[in-house]
């Protein structure tokens, strides 16, 4: 009201005000000038004392000293040995059946201990015939042992390497046998048998005798550590490189033949400890695990291991069974878990087919059949599974 009234108040007024606004920027104006000039000294004394991007060397550098104590203590870099022998890939693989660990890729080889059945184990090399593979085995002295391939699942593309098992001799040429034959302390039949070898063994050829029918191996269980083969029971594949081994120098033993004193030789089987309880072997065949398994045993009476128990289950009706043995029979029982289904005599060399229900846990015990004299038998017995 008191500017409507009096106009001169309202211009004054106006005046005023906009005084005050101008002074108030000069202000403001006055104040960062001094703040840029204070900053603009600054940088003139810091460009006086400015400090590169990089920073040097203050004192000058010094070699110290290396005692030849230390420098032995860097790591050196593996020989080549070792890294071909960390190279080694353990391949994983699984036992079909209860399976024995040996020392050389042979049944007549020592015996390590023994693998049971769905194990898991580590196949780290194969013999030259892949009937072998070589395991991490921690019982050996080693650190490892030979198992028959054939009781061992791996992964059908798993590439394993074929490594040789290490002769005696270091010079021996090896060998596959393709037949069950005996080890022989001299080169001919009329000699004593030292053992028993099975089809695919292994063995090391040292020589052979003049008319190359029979074969001197290694076999530590002979007093002198050789024996003698029938060469046409072996697969050697340059047989021609063998020493030929003079009548001499064969051996020093009367043939048995000849013996001036022959004694009877009454073999038992070693007692083994099977039962129904803890068979032999057992196995269990499907269209995803093992469908045929082969057990070596043996069996005497009256003495020595009796009878020899295994274990077995399919998925299928129908069974054969199959069995080489020394002797001319064996004494065959069948068992469904606690019953007693049937027994047989069984000839050496024959074959027969059982019928059996699906998925159902059986046994077969085998023996030497009643009679008054001593008998041993030393088998090889074969299951497997029919389709239908």
């Amino acid at each position: 009201a008191v500017f409507l009234l009096c106009p001169l108040c309202l211009i004054t007024h106006n005046m005023v005000f906009r005084y005050n606004r101008l002074v108030y920027r000069i202000h403001i104006f006055l104040f960062f000038t001094v703040i840029i000039l204070c900053a603009g000294c600054d940088a003139n004394l810091t460009d006086q004392t400015a400090t590169p991007d990089f920073a040097t060397a203050v004192l000058p550098f010094t070699l110290v000293p290396v005692s030849i104590s230390t420098a032995t203590d860097i790591p050196i870099a593996p020989a080549l040995s070792e890294i071909a022998a960390s190279t080694i890939v353990a391949i994983e693989g699984t036992t079909t059946t209860q399976v024995n660990v040996r020392v050389e890729p042979s049944t007549a080889s020592e015996t390590l201990g023994i693998i049971s059945i769905f194990t898991k184990i580590q196949v780290t090399g194969k013999d030259s015939t892949g009937s072998w593979y070589q395991i991490i085995y921690t019982g050996s002295e080693k650190g490892n042992g030979w198992v028959r391939a054939e009781y061992v699942q791996v992964d059908a593309t798993a590439e394993i390497s074929v490594i040789g098992a290490a002769a005696g001799s270091g010079s021996a040429v090896s060998g596959l046998v393709i037949q069950k034959i005996n080890i022989r302390n001299g080169p001919a039949t009329t000699f004593e048998s030292l053992g028993i070898l099975s089809p695919n063994d292994v063995v090391f050829i040292t020589g052979k005798d003049p008319s190359g029918a029979w074969m001197q191996i290694e076999f530590s269980n002979a007093p002198k550590g050789t024996g003698w083969v029938a060469s046409e029971f072996l697969q050697v594949g340059n047989s021609d490189s063998l020493p030929i081994i003079s009548e001499a120098e064969q051996v020093e033993e009367t043939p048995a033949s000849i013996a001036s004193a022959p004694t009877a030789i009454f073999l038992s089987a070693i007692q083994d400890n099977d039962s129904m309880q803890a068979p032999l072997a057992v196995t269990l065949f499907s269209s995803t695990n093992a469908r045929a398994i082969q057990i070596m045993g043996n069996v005497s009476a009256p003495d020595g291991d009796i009878k020899d128990w295994i274990k077995f289950s399919a998925d299928s009706r129908i069974v054969t069974i199959e069995v080489i043995c020394s002797s001319n029979i064996l004494q065959v029982e069948l068992w469904n878990n606690d019953a007693l289904t049937s027994t047989f005599s069984f000839p050496c060399g024959d074959k027969q087919t059982l019928t059996i229900t699906p998925n159902s846990w059986y046994f077969l015990s085998l023996s030497e059949p009643a009679a008054s004299e001593t008998q041993y038998t030393n088998y090889t017995l074969k299951l497997e599974i029919l389709r239908q």
